[in-house]
Order: structure tokens, then C-alpha cells, then sequence
């Protein structure tokens, strides 16, 4: 194992490096950088990939590697409940830091809380980041309080907000970790025949 503690970064739905607000934290921390992406079929539940999602995912996914490859750092593939996953990578590299982009599907928020809490239980600090959305659907509300249900109205509300900050640019060149093994995308046999969704 290295001397050297890595940031692991956990993608999720965010598979880029330009404006990735996690990548970036972890890229900006100087130290040596893990990105990892976790296949978990498990606790999605009901809204588990199907065979569309899984050949846009496999092609996001070599897309990615590619630009972390240019980048200096390989992305590790694992597969399992993300939770545990996760808590064994941390074991397996010392980990001190875990970074992610927060997704906000009820199932998604209630995974982050269980991971945040397991991994917080161990020392490591936790750090989940907004990349999906222009602003956090709980921040915008209504004059009496309640959501928005029509669209002018939350138009409005959303142009009365102070100027968005400008996208994050990809990082140049990330610290790779080299002392970590997954799989490889093949393995996953992500790309459907029938039906071909080519």
C-alpha cells in the first residue's frame, strides 16, 4: 500500500471531468486521487439500470476513462452494494477522504445518508457536492413556503437568484493512486444483443 492516503472520488451519474465539483475538490486537496465508478445493481431497487441505461453507461464509462487516462489516472471499476463497496475500498487503500456528487432520487439520497454515516463512523470525512442541478430543488419555494407548481412563476423565482458561478474545468493532471485493482469494463457485459440498442 502506498504511504500516502488517497481522495477517493465516487462517479455516479457525473462521468466528466469539466465541471465535476468532487473531481475538482480532489484534485485541488494536491494529494494522489482515486477515482472509482461502482456498478451496483442492488440498491437501486425497482430503478435498476436496464439494457438502454447499460449501453449508455458503457459508453460513458469508456469515455471516461479515456479523458482520466489523458488525465494520469485510470478509473477503477467495482461492482456491488455501494455501500459496502465502498467501506472495503476505504479499508483496502487507508483512505482518509471520500468525495462524491450528491444525486437527488429518493433511493440515491437515502443511499448517500447510509454510506456518509458507515464511512463517518470509520474517520473518514465525507463531502458530497451539486453538479446536476442549477440550484438544490429544496432552496426554491413559493412566497407561502410550499413548492413550486407552475412553471412562470418558478421561472421568475430561479432569475432572482444571484449569477451562477462558471463551470469548472476539467483538471490538467490528477496524482494517480497505484495501489488499487478492479475490473475491467468487459467484464460487466454492459452492451445488449437483444435487443441491440446500437
Amino acid at each position: 500500500m502506498s504511504d500516502e492516503r488517497p481522495v477517493i472520488v465516487w462517479f455516479r451519474q457525473d462521468l466528466r471531468l469539466s465541471d465535476n465539483p468532487a473531481l475538482h475538490a480532489a484534485a485541488s486537496s494536491g494529494r494522489a486521487v482515486l477515482p472509482v465508478f461502482i456498478l451496483d445493481d442492488d440498491s437501486p431497487g425497482p430503478w435498476r439500470p436496464g439494457g438502454a441505461a447499460r449501453w449508455w453507461l458503457h459508453h460513458s464509462l469508456v469515455s471516461l476513462q479515456a479523458d482520466l487516462n489523458a488525465a494520469g489516472n485510470p478509473l477503477l471499476l467495482l461492482r456491488g452494494p455501494a455501500n459496502a463497496v465502498l467501506t472495503q475500498l476505504v479499508a483496502d487503500t487507508g483512505a482518509d477522504t471520500v468525495y462524491w456528487n450528491h444525486a437527488v432520487e429518493p433511493w440515491a439520497f437515502k443511499l448517500e445518508q447510509q454510506i456518509a454515516t458507515e464511512l463517518k463512523a470509520h474517520k473518514v470525512s465525507v463531502q458530497s457536492f451539486g453538479a446536476a442541478l442549477l440550484t438544490d430543488p429544496d432552496s426554491m419555494h413559493t412566497k407561502s413556503g410550499g413548492p413550486f407548481k407552475v412553471f412562470t412563476p418558478f421561472w421568475k423565482a430561479l432569475q432572482d437568484l444571484p449569477p451562477f458561478p462558471p463551470p469548472l474545468s476539467a483538471p490538467q493532471s490528477l496524482r494517480p493512486f497505484e495501489d488499487a485493482s478492479g475490473d475491467t469494463l468487459d467484464q460487466w457485459e454492459l452492451l445488449p444483443t437483444a435487443p441491440d440498442w446500437a
